[in-house]
């Protein structure tokens, strides 16, 4: 599962594994056997500055490693793990006193390794200390680099934490990219409100690039059941939330609070958001479609129209103009009151 990335397009500098699990005696020590003692202080002192620097205590793993330094005067590696430290230490610190500590704390977790290990777990403590820079500065839906702090908690594998956040920041502004994210959090914690924020999302902005990276795969794959499956060839994604609708993937719009008309000028979100980026002629035209769709479709569920036929048969018809193979594929599932998945 493809997930947004935080470090597409950088190549980050390969570091020494020492604090990552190779904590046997470097190659060629020749120390005799009474100094085995020696090699069992080396592998405790290195187990536990790998859990300082994991947790984010640095200053507790730099002294373990001067520790270790002091018993081991020749063991190179030691010192320049613990130089690696003292210098990463020396960073946090210029980036807790800089203008904007967010953006600093963000480069240095960037430079940090990918793979497992105390370097990685460190990572994710450093975009959790991103995000909760960024929402002191901000507030839950400030921006960095067009992320909100939710952006990051998620990264850092706060969940929860993120989750409360993008839930602050939807109150404050309805956009896109906060409630792809939100369902992105909801759908970690097995709520089954997730899908009803993808739905908001895809309604205000289905471009928006959050939508390719969303963790519900089935939500994720949308824009290719518009485009495979009914052939909808132009602006495919533009059609992600009837689609999901009427497939079962999405619940029903209703209660969303975002207008279902037509898209309007230049691509401004209905809820009240805009899109980070102007939509294109097509795609604001296709959007509009979309939204009319849905519009037409929950009119033909609603209890009035139900007490109505030639309400139901009026957007029925609005629907069949709008997309021919999305409604035949509505009347193939009973065309009736809409099913949420």
């Amino acid at each position: 599962m493809r997930q947004l990335s935080l470090f597409e397009g950088r190549t980050l500098p390969a570091e020494p594994g020492l604090l990552d699990g190779a904590a046997g005696p470097p190659p060629g020590d020749g120390a005799p056997a009474g100094q085995l003692d020696l090699f069992a202080q080396r592998t405790l002192r290195l187990s536990r500055a790998a859990g300082a620097v994991a947790a984010g205590e640095l200053g507790e793993a730099r002294r373990t490693l001067a520790e270790l330094a002091a018993l081991r005067p020749a063991d190179a590696d030691v010192r320049r793990q613990s130089d690696r430290i003292a210098a990463l230490e020396r960073e946090l610190a210029r980036a807790a006193a800089s203008a904007a500590p967010a953006a600093a704390l963000l480069e240095i977790a960037r430079g940090l390794d990918l793979e497992s290990g105390a370097f990685a777990s460190l990572r994710r403590v450093l975009l959790g200390r991103v995000a909760a820079a960024l929402r002191a500065a901000e507030g839950d839906d400030g921006r960095l680099e067009g992320q909100p702090p939710g952006y990051y908690w998620l990264a850092a594998g706060e969940v929860a934490e993120a989750h409360a956040s993008l839930l602050r920041a939807v109150e404050a502004r309805r956009s896109a990219r906060a409630l792809f994210l939100l369902g992105d959090a909801a759908t970690s914690l097995g709520e089954p409100a997730a899908r009803r924020f993808y739905l908001e999302a895809l309604l205000c902005d289905p471009f928006d690039a959050a939508l390719a990276s969303a963790r519900d795969e089935a939500v994720r794959g949308l824009p290719d059941v518009a485009r495979y499956e009914l052939e909808i060839e132009d602006e495919p994604a533009a059609w992600s939330a009837p689609v999901g609708i009427v497939t079962g993937v999405l619940p029903p719009p209703l209660g969303i609070a975002i207008a279902l008309g037509d898209a309007g000028s230049g691509g401004a979100a209905a809820s009240g958001g805009a899109p980070d980026r102007p939509w294109s002629p097509a795609q604001d035209e296709a959007l509009s479609m979309a939204r009319r769709f849905v519009a037409a479709l929950a009119a033909a569920s609603s209890r009035e129209a139900r007490r109505s036929g030639e309400a139901v048969i009026e957007a029925r018809r609005a629907m069949k103009r709008l997309a021919p193979a999305l409604f035949a594929a509505y009347m193939a599932r009973g065309g009736g009151a809409l099913q949420g998945g």
